[in-house]
C-alpha cells in the first residue's frame, strides 16, 4: 500500500498554484499546507489548501517528516528559498504530474518539478529544483542543471545540456548536442543551433546573441 509523503508547497503565486495542482493530482504526495513569506497571505487558501505562514513556521514540531517543494518561478529566488529550507533542516521532494511521461532511466533531483504533459526520455537527468514545464519535450541523454527552467512547449534534442539556473523560453527548440551555459536565457520561440555562453541572452531563428550579462 502506498503511503503518501507529507509535503509543503513553498510559494502561493502563479507557479506555486501550478505546482500545487500537480502535487494534489498525485497519490504519492499529501499536501499539508502552503508556505508564503507575504504576511498578508497568511490564512488564505489556494485550491482549498491553507497558506500556513512563512518559512519561520518550519521549526514547529508538526512539520517534522515533511518535505518541501520550492514552487517559485524566479531561479534566484527559488535558490534562496531552497537554501533557507535546507538550513531549517527539512528535505525536498520532486513533484511529477500524473500526465507527464518519464521513460526508464530518467533521473530526477530533489525538489524538481515536472508538469502536465511533459515528456522526458531515457537517460535524461533533471537537476535539483529545476522545472520542466507544461508540454516540454526533453529527449534522451539531456542534462538539465539545478534551478534551470524549461518553459512550456520547449523541445530539447538528444544530449542537450542546460546549465545551472538557465532559462529556456516558451516554445524554443534546441538542436541535439547543444550546450546552454549557466544562467543563460533563451528567448521564446528561438531555434538554438549553436552553444550558448554562460549568462548570455539569445533569441530568434536561428538564435543569435541579444546581450551578455556582466560576469
Amino acid at each position: 500500500m502506498l503511503v503518501p509523503q507529507d509535503v509543503l508547497i513553498y510559494g502561493a503565486g502563479g507557479h506555486g498554484r501550478v505546482v500545487l495542482d500537480a502535487a494534489l493530482s498525485t497519490r504519492a504526495l499529501r499536501v499539508v499546507g502552503i508556505l508564503d513569506d507575504d504576511p498578508a497571505r497568511r490564512g488564505g487558501r489556494v485550491l482549498d489548501v491553507e497558506i500556513l505562514g512563512g518559512i519561520e513556521i518550519l521549526s514547529e514540531p508538526r512539520f517534522r517528516g515533511c518535505r518541501v517543494v520550492v514552487a517559485i518561478g524566479d531561479p534566484a529566488a527559488r535558490e534562496a528559498a531552497a537554501t533557507r529550507v535546507a538550513a531549517a533542516g527539512l528535505g525536498f521532494v520532486a513533484v511529477v504530474h500524473p500526465t507527464a511521461f518519464l521513460a526508464r532511466g530518467v533521473s530526477l533531483g530533489k525538489g524538481a518539478m515536472i508538469l502536465p504533459k511533459a515528456v522526458i526520455h531515457t537517460g535524461a537527468s533533471v537537476g535539483a529544483h529545476a522545472i520542466v514545464n507544461t508540454g516540454a519535450i526533453v529527449e534522451h541523454d539531456c542534462v538539465i542543471g539545478e534551478f534551470a527552467h524549461i518553459s512550456p512547449g520547449v523541445c530539447l534534442g538528444g544530449a542537450v545540456r542546460v546549465g545551472r539556473a538557465a532559462h529556456v523560453g516558451i516554445g524554443a527548440s534546441v538542436l541535439p548536442g547543444v550546450q546552454i551555459g549557466e544562467a543563460a536565457v533563451v528567448g521564446a520561440g528561438a531555434a538554438v543551433i549553436d552553444d550558448v555562453a554562460p549568462r548570455a541572452v539569445v533569441g530568434g531563428v536561428p538564435a543569435r546573441p541579444l546581450r551578455k550579462e556582466p560576469t
